[in-house]
């Protein structure tokens, strides 16, 4: 009788090797992700002159931010780095505000992303933007805000608590609240995505490494 060159891994091993290998993966896509949001964001900024309601019919609108709505799909699909990363260690609120940040990650970054990448541009040329935000989307950004802080403000804490990723990264991840509601208007507008970026890019790199 032929015996495995190799013995099977006791079933606990295996599922923690699993676990891990799918850490590493999200990571690796929460990485991905980080760099070309940040890229696809910046060329918008960089690339856009000239009246900011005019910015939808540049030629390299829908490729700028083509390229950052493919980034934050992959921040989305990597998120679940943060709960590799923590493991056991502050549970709940790491499992809170990666809910928390998830969602509004959905509902702005990707979903609103889609609307000002091809719903903008043929609105510029279609008899032009309504003069007032629907209320409908205000309510819309207003929940997607309120998810932010509730879960910037647990994933910050879960951060200083289990001392497993750097305290810059609960830092970074509630500076970028305070950014969101105070820097509006032109370029200025992404600097919440990048400190965010910053702080998740990190969360990413941890789960990478994992063993």
């Amino acid at each position: 009788m032929t015996r495995p060159l190799t013995d099977p891994l006791p079933t606990g091993l295996d599922d923690r090797a699993r676990a891990a290998g799918n850490g590493r993966l999200a990571g690796l896509a929460l990485m991905a992700g980080c760099v070309l949001a940040t890229l696809g964001f910046l060329g918008v900024s960089l690339t856009m002159h000239g009246p900011e309601a005019a910015w939808p019919t540049d030629p390299l609108w829908q490729p700028m931010y083509g390229v950052a709505l493919a980034g934050n799909l992959l921040v989305v699909l990597g998120l679940p780095a943060i709960l590799a990363v923590h493991g056991s260690a502050a549970r709940r609120l790491t499992l809170v505000g990666y809910v928390g940040i998830f969602a509004p990650l959905a509902m702005l970054n990707v979903a609103e992303t889609t609307v000002e990448a091809f719903v903008k541009p043929y609105l510029a040329t279609h008899g032009g933007f309504p003069e007032e935000t629907p209320a409908g989307l205000n309510a819309f950004e207003a929940v997607a805000l309120v998810l932010l802080i509730i879960g910037a403000v647990c994933f910050a804490i879960a951060v200083f608590r289990a001392r497993i990723l750097p305290i810059w990264v609960g830092v970074a991840v509630l500076l970028s609240v305070v950014c969101a509601f105070f820097l509006h208007g032109g370029a200025i507008v992404f600097v919440s995505d990048y400190v965010l970026f910053a702080a998740l890019f990190w969360v990413g790199v941890r789960a990478a490494r994992a063993e």
